[in-house]
């Protein structure tokens, strides 16, 4: 077997370039770190099931109602859900956004009624709505700590044999 000495030494050298360059390298570099902690606590602003949506599923901040109304028959859900303030210190604006809307051709009345009790017991008094069948309606309040709002839905189909979802946002913060 004939070794090849030139071949040998340049591999040789560019084994012993590239230790070097790497070393170098690993040199040049800096470190910097993120600690943190991360507390769970419990729910600020809750949803509460109401009496006239007793499939309604509350997850998390997600509550999955599903209506069933009659063509040309206006239906009010008057009480859907409600919201709580859980924080017995704290009041929180929220913002409520449709984010996807009904066909407004679909619905002649589509609308969740925004109504607040400060009182307990005591009346609801009626805040403003907000329209399903568009994605430009909301509405934004303030929640008092331990007080709640109801959310009541008002619902007149003008076509028989639809089918159709919306999804509205709560966005909310102290």
């Amino acid at each position: 077997m004939n070794i090849n000495c030139k071949k040998s030494l340049k591999f040789v050298t560019l084994v012993i370039t590239a230790m070097l360059i790497a070393t170098v390298s690993a040199e040049a570099y800096r470190y910097m770190y993120i600690e943190g902690t991360i507390t769970v606590g419990g729910i600020k602003l809750m949803w509460i099931q109401g009496s006239d949506v007793p499939g309604a599923t509350i997850i998390g901040g997600t509550a999955t109602i599903s209506l069933n109304v009659e063509n040309n028959t206006a239906v009010n859900f008057t009480e859907a859900l409600f919201l709580k303030n859980n924080d017995t210190t704290t009041a929180y604006d929220y913002n409520i956004t449709v984010l996807q809307p009904l066909a407004g051709t679909d619905f002649e009345i589509a609308k969740l009624h925004i109504y607040e009790n400060n009182t307990t017991p005591g009346t609801w008094t009626y805040l403003s709505s907000v329209d399903l069948t568009s994605s430009s309606s909301n509405y934004q309040s303030t929640l008092a700590p331990g007080n709640y709002t109801r959310i009541t839905i008002e619902v007149k189909a003008i076509k028989d044999s639809i089918s159709e979802s919306f999804k509205v946002q709560l966005e909310y913060w102290p």
